[in-house]
This record gives structure tokens, sequence and C-alpha cells, in this order.
């Protein structure tokens, strides 16, 4: 038989000629055996890849591959050395003509993976903890789907700059932030679509709409991300929105939210932008229906009144719950939301 025969059943000792290991092993051509001897791998550990657990030179290969680095792409050992057999430990093998891989003869040991060098385990408590158990549960209970658009923000930071001129935080209030707006234009855009201020109760199997606005934002501490809410936010004006923001975002990295601070949202802002990104399809805060976010400003070429011209352009996501509307509702409310960022003054309509 050629030794670069890829095809060809032989059986007979395995490779690791540990003293009276003699069994059947669905092996390749000599060249597999050559390469399994070189490397000191006991076929009959090798689960093969090949019909009816046939032993390919490619498992050999990825076998030697896997023991010079200490452990299989699935964290468990592929194959046994010849050694091991020497040593009366056991190993499994795959008879010629049976069906299906050889399974190993034991499970990893628990916790196997951490005395690897360079793994690092973080335990999933605290902060860090209560985000992962509610997205998880998020992505479990909620039917998610998201849509988004491109919008022409450049009037508005106009308007805000406006808002601002000769601000100085006296009497007349802090300059105008532009999270502020975004939750201004977040709730006039609520009172059009009740929809998406709501939660499912799933045992009564009804859609609650709720008649407040409680909204959460996304804020990052060093202890992690956390979403504060902003109470009854649709009563609040753009200084009022803007001095809570800040409140609320210097309490959250001291440390100092109250869990009163941190639930009751019926709906979140995710201001993304601040980290550099353009666009993003943000898990729901459960059990909200939605969540609103938005990317980076920056300029892009833009028409602009027939013409091309370079404007402030910012992508705008929504991801909502489907069963609380469909994409026209959520259509509706993310075409009204970048309406008002290219068109400041759809704003007072609603005042």
């Amino acid at each position: 038989m050629d030794e670069d025969m890829d095809a060809g059943v032989h059986t007979g000792v395995h490779a690791g000629g540990g003293e009276g290991a003699e069994s059947p092993v669905a092996v390749i051509s000599p060249l597999v055996r050559r390469i399994a001897r070189e490397h000191g791998i006991d076929l009959r550990a090798l689960r093969g890849s090949g019909p009816d657990g046939l032993v390919l030179r490619a498992d050999v290969e990825e076998a030697a591959r896997e023991l010079a680095t200490g452990v299989s792409a699935t964290g468990t050992a592929a194959a046994f050395p010849a050694t091991q057999a020497a040593q009366g430990e056991a190993a499994p093998y795959a008879p010629a003509g049976t069906t299906g891989p050889a399974q190993p003869a034991s499970p990893a040991p628990a916790g196997a993976a951490s005395r690897q060098a360079g793994v690092e385990r973080v335990p999933l408590r605290g902060v860090r903890g209560a985000v992962a158990e509610k997205m998880a549960r998020s992505r479990t209970e909620i039917p998610d789907a998201s849509c988004w658009v491109d919008a022409d923000a450049t009037e508005l930071l106009a308007a805000r700059m406006a808002m601002n001129a000769g601000a100085t935080g006296g009497p007349e209030g802090p300059k105008v932030s532009l999270l502020a707006l975004l939750a201004r234009i977040c709730t006039a855009a609520l009172a059009r679509y009740p929809e998406l201020n709501s939660t499912v109760d799933t045992e009564a199997r009804e859609v609650v709409r709720l008649p407040d606005v409680h909204l959460g934002f996304a804020a990052q501490t060093e202890r992690g991300l956390v979403v504060p809410v902003v109470r009854d936010a649709h009563a609040r004006n753009a200084v009022e929105l803007t001095r809570e923001f800040a409140r609320l975002t210097e309490t959250a990295r001291e440390g100092r939210l109250t869990p009163a601070e941190l639930t009751g949202g019926t709906f979140t802002l995710n201001n993304y932008g601040v980290f550099g990104v353009d666009g993003s399809t943000p898990i729901i805060n459960h059990p909200e229906a939605a969540m609103l976010g938005v990317g980076r400003i920056v300029p892009k070429p833009w028409v602009h009144q027939g013409e091309l011209a370079v404007r402030q352009v910012v992508q705008l996501s929504l991801t909502f719950d489907h069963r609380v509307c469909d994409g026209g509702t959520a259509g509706g409310f993310l075409r009204f939301v970048a309406d008002c960022v290219e068109r400041p003054a759809v704003l007072l309509r609603t005042l």
C-alpha cells in the first residue's frame, strides 16, 4: 500500500507500542501509523472522522498539533500519548466496522481549563452578574427586531448651540446637553406611539401600556454598565433633563445609585456614540419593550436641498419587542425621531 494514499483500512497493533496493548484500530495507511509513532500518539484514543470511525491522516496531524499545545480546541484532550497506555491508563478505541466516533474514557476534570497558562476566570457577580442575568433573560423571553435610519443632525446641533449661547449655569439653567434633547425627542415620539412604552405580562398574555415615561439611559462606570432611570421624563423640559442626567451619571460613577434609581424604567435611550460607534443593535432592557440607540455624529457627504454638502450625520436604531407592535409602528416611531433630529422645529408641535 502506498504511504501517501488516503484510503484503505488497515488494522493491527496501535502506534503507542505499549506492552500488551494490542487491539484492532480503524486506521488508514502505514503513513498514518508512522506519523502517530513519531508524535507518540495512541491511535486508539483518536476519534476518527472517516466512515465508521476511520482514522484519517488529518485526524493524526490535528492530534499532533493539539498535543503540542496541550489541549484540543474544545478544551479536552483529543489524544493520549503512547506512554499513558504503557502506564495502565484506559484509552478509548474505535474497532474497525463500528459506527460513530470513539468516546473518551472520562471527561476532563472540572476546572481543567483554569489550570492552563494564561487562562483567567472572572466571576459573574455584583453589577456585572446582574447585567448578565438581565441580558440573558431579555434574549430568552423577548422576540426582538431592529430597524435603523441615518439622519442629518446638523440642525439639531445648531439649535443646541443657540440654546446654550450665553448660558452660564445661572438662573437660566445649565447648558442643555445633547442627551437631554434626544430624551425630549424620545418622550414626544412615545406620546405618538405609546405601544413602545409598555411591557408584556406573559402570564396574562397581555401588553400593558404605561401612562408615564420613566427613561433609562446607559451609563458606563468603572464597575460596568448601569442603566439609571429618569422618573417622569415626559414631564421634564430640556434643562430639567440635563440636570437629572448629570446627577444620575455622577451618582453612578461614585457607586451610590439606589435600587429605586436603577429599576422601573419603561424605555431606554442608549447613546453608544460616545464610544465612537456608528451603529448597534442593543439588547432590550427587560422587561421594557424598546430601546433607541444613537451612534456618533460625524461629518459625511449628504444631499441637502438638492445639492451635495458635508453634513453632521447620525445613525439611529430602534430595537423593539415584536409582540407589542409590528414594523409599521416601529418604523413610524423611528421616522418621527429622525424628523425631529433633522428639523427640531417639529418638536414645537408637541409643546
